[in-house]
């Protein structure tokens, strides 16, 4: 049986080696300011921000799909199954509507502890 800590950081090394992980818009940084979004808005608002979408159907913020992407499957991850959903747009669609405020609440604190890990293998 592996620790929070083992799951985080295993979850955090694999997110951390996926091209264009945080990066944000004209080469900018979208992951020094994810948690602080999460605490100042709450997780669905920072979930909602980067699954945007642009007219044409791209993403209007890639870096942070990239990083609600990497906190969907660290929720989801064996250890933990807070939530069922593997991708960031599921997540969002489950947090919001299948789940209450106790798991909404679980959600967010592991997505900031988790972010704390990534933050430190990406940089």
């Amino acid at each position: 049986m592996k620790t929070l800590a083992q799951i985080r950081a295993a979850n955090a090394l694999k997110a951390a080696n996926q091209p264009g992980m945080g990066l944000g818009q004209q080469g900018g940084d979208a992951l020094s300011g994810f948690p602080m979004l999460i605490k100042s808005d709450g997780l669905l608002a920072a979930l909602a921000f980067a699954v945007e979408r642009k007219s044409n159907g791209q993403r209007k913020q890639p870096g942070a799909f990239l990083i609600a992407s990497a906190i969907a499957k660290h929720l989801a991850s064996d250890g933990l199954r807070i939530v069922a959903a593997e991708d960031a747009d599921a997540l969002v669609d489950e947090l919001a509507r299948a789940s209450d405020a106790s798991q909404l609440r679980r959600a967010t604190a592991e997505a900031l502890a988790f972010l704390s890990y990534l933050k430190r293998f990406v940089a």
